[in-house]
């Protein structure tokens, strides 16, 4: 055999073993994609849903759970909101309105033709339906209970196919989760610290199955409506004086356009502070006589981010001791810049 013969057999060869190749990487490539499109999550409704092969124009009907997409790096798939999230996310600023969120406007839904959408589970069945007969796909996800949190941000990155930066947020929460629950293990029950946690409604608490109250509980507090019948009771100002709170946590609506991201003068927070602590009767109150009433930005609510922050500054109010190397702001700022990309720059909590 001829050195330029040998030399052409070798190149077939070669080129036979390249085209092997790429027919084996082509293969998978296949395989992976037939594996992404049969691919299901089950939301936070217990629902088991298939991913829709596109998840490029997305409408999203919950602030909480744009704030995750945000984190997750996902924000550029959102095509729309609801009224509330547009005024309550900064990133959501210039997305398009479909309704508020009490009543999506599901004609211009239908319309906007997007991939899926994105609610929570107080959505009206009849819209439901309605958006699932147009061939939307419709998830929900509740972003407001610590203890589903972490599998509700793994499901949404697995949705939106960013599960390592979804792991990463998990990871940032289960830090200072574990650093709470390891320092208040110990507290006794009969040591507990009382707390009285309002909404942003006057005398609008939270008992068993709501947020706020599982904020409190994992804080080591004793929530103070904890055993009332009802997730979101209102309870009286004679109740709250018979109680007597050691420690009075407030969240205020991004609405009053006094605390949160973006707000730094505190004239109209320090209003709503004085306006609480002067409800008549209150000055009795242990919280309010040793200055233990504190004010959370609906930011850091009952909200993911809520769910670290919010609980950081609720945990030093009651035991301050045991936390006096923690500086929840700096905290705040590092998650903001992290996850969110943005330098924080706001009112949070108050005073």
């Amino acid at each position: 055999m001829t050195k330029k013969t040998l030399w052409t057999v070798l190149m077939m060869v070669m080129a036979a073993m390249l085209l092997a190749g790429c027919n084996r990487t082509e293969m998978a490539k296949q395989s992976a994609g037939s594996l992404a499109t049969g691919a299901t999550i089950k939301d936070s409704a217990g629902r088991e849903i298939t991913i829709p092969a596109k998840m490029e124009r997305v409408i999203v009907l919950n602030s909480s759970t744009f704030n995750m997409i945000t984190a997750v790096g996902a924000a550029d798939t959102v095509i729309g909101v609801n009224d509330s999230t547009q005024q309550l996310e900064p990133a959501a600023a210039s997305k398009a309105v479909f309704g508020t969120f009490r009543q999506p406007n599901v004609e211009k839904i239908i319309e906007a033709k997007p991939d899926a959408v994105i609610g929570d589970s107080n959505m009206n069945p009849a819209q439901i339906k309605q958006l699932e007969g147009a061939g939307i796909k419709v998830f929900f996800f509740d972003f407001y209970l610590p203890s589903i949190l972490p599998d509700q941000i793994l499901t949404l990155g697995k949705l939106f196919k960013k599960e390592v930066q979804a792991q990463k947020y998990v990871d940032f929460i289960i830090t200072y989760r574990k650093l709470i629950e390891d320092r208040v293990k110990d507290i006794k029950p009969e040591d507990k610290v009382t707390v009285y946690f309002e909404g942003y409604n006057d005398y609008g608490t939270v008992a068993r199955g709501a947020g706020g109250d599982e904020m409190v509980t994992r804080a080591g507090g004793l929530n103070i409506a904890g055993q009332e019948n009802v997730k979101y009771p209102k309870v009286s100002a004679e109740w709250v004086l018979q109680k007597n709170p050691q420690v009075i946590v407030k969240t205020v609506s991004g609405n009053t356009k006094a605390m949160g991201e973006g707000h730094t003068d505190n004239t109209a927070v320090k209003a709503i502070y004085d306006n609480v602590i002067s409800r008549p009767g209150w000055s009795r109150l242990t919280a309010v006589k040793n200055n233990k009433v504190v004010l959370l930005a609906s930011d850091i609510g009952t909200t993911p981010e809520g769910s670290i922050i919010g609980m950081l500054y609720m945990v030093k109010a009651m035991y301050p001791d045991r936390f006096t190397d923690i500086n929840p702001y700096e905290i705040y700022k590092q998650m903001k810049k992290e996850f969110y990309h943005i330098e924080a720059n706001g009112i949070i909590v108050y005073p």
